[in-house]
């Protein structure tokens, strides 16, 4: 059995992946296994992962980036999942280190502290504003909620009934984990100049995140809704 999971959400993205999955293959050992999932590419997405020892798990039509998680979420074997963009903007190489940290961390967060030129201003300042809101609403404590490298136990992944569809599914993470009072560790990257051309939308993603730091105020885990 794998004890690790790496998903690796993609939506049109031949050339990150043909980029990022030997990266990923030179960094890891047997105890990992990697899934791909392909959110509807109409491109060679597909085909670059099939030249690779992972899973390839494919969306027939665009769900977006949440529901390709939450897919790989639900296929994974391994006990401690990692998750991380396709486009080479974040270090492969730390993802032992995130699994070490998961030994005694229930979430590992990689936050984006340098490589700031490589965000779009206007990104950026929607970064800044969700990023104090949910540390301020929700008690977050690591740097970056909107962060695309991610690590966490399957079990407490579960437990947050995860309902984003698209880009906001890391801020409801950071929000839920936050009221699970989990235990995070928090990494500095360098966040890096992504391959191939954005498909983001950042006055939609905005409202995604502004949507998501609102209607999860009300949210507790199960366990606690109970008592």
């Amino acid at each position: 059995m794998k004890l690790n999971t790496i998903i690796v959400p993609a939506w049109r993205e031949e050339r990150g992946l043909a980029v990022i999955l030997p990266k990923i293959f030179e960094t890891i050992d047997d105890s990992y296994e990697v899934l791909v999932v392909d959110d509807g590419s109409d491109d060679g997405s597909s085909q670059v992962a099939s030249h690779f020892p992972c899973r390839l798990i494919k969306h027939e039509v665009n769900k977006g980036k949440g529901e390709a998680l939450k897919t790989g979420i639900r296929e994974a074997k391994g006990e401690n999942i990692i998750w991380i963009d396709a486009d080479d903007t974040y270090p492969v190489e730390l993802i032992p280190q995130m699994v070490t940290g998961l030994m005694t961390y229930d979430m590992v967060v990689c936050s984006r502290k340098y490589g700031r030129e490589n965000v779009p201003r206007l990104n950026r300042a929607g970064n800044f504003i969700f990023r104090n809101m949910i540390k301020i609403l929700y008690g977050f404590k690591p740097y970056d909620p909107c962060s695309g490298l991610y690590g966490a136990k399957k079990h407490y992944l579960e437990i947050m009934n995860l309902s984003s569809r698209r880009f906001a599914i890391e801020p409801e993470i950071s929000i839920k984990g936050s009221r699970m009072k989990l235990e995070m560790l928090d990494i500095p990257i360098e966040y890096r100049e992504r391959i191939g051309e954005t498909k983001l939308s950042s006055v939609k993603v905005g409202f995604e995140d502004l949507w998501a730091i609102i209607k999860f105020i009300p949210w507790r885990p199960k366990k606690e809704r109970n008592e």
